[in-house]
């Protein structure tokens, strides 16, 4: 149950990294329809980047950052589960 609440967060972390933004409903409509935010093309840093094929480096070194950081929250979640058992099982043999 826990690892679905992780996964979760995640999920959510992620889609609003994306920037998904609600698109401006017709008049007279009356559902709201997603879409990714418009890309721009006149960013200067991300042209630079780009040409100098570092992109690419900036890509892993933020994915391996929130992998670390999605391994770290399992441990952790796992090591206070066997915390909350310890403590329970304490309690009930009292």
């Amino acid at each position: 149950m826990r690892m679905l609440r992780i996964l979760a967060i995640c999920c959510f972390t992620l889609t609003a990294a994306l920037g998904l933004q609600p698109v401006q409903a017709q008049p007279g409509q009356t559902t709201v329809e997603y879409t990714a935010a418009p890309q721009s093309t006149d960013i200067e840093m991300a042209d630079a980047l780009r040409q100098d094929g570092k992109i690419y480096v900036v890509i892993v070194v933020l994915l391996t950052v929130l992998v670390g950081v999605l391994f770290y929250l399992i441990a952790l979640d796992r090591k206070v589960g066997k915390l909350e058992k310890q403590l329970k099982d304490e309690f009930v043999n009292r």
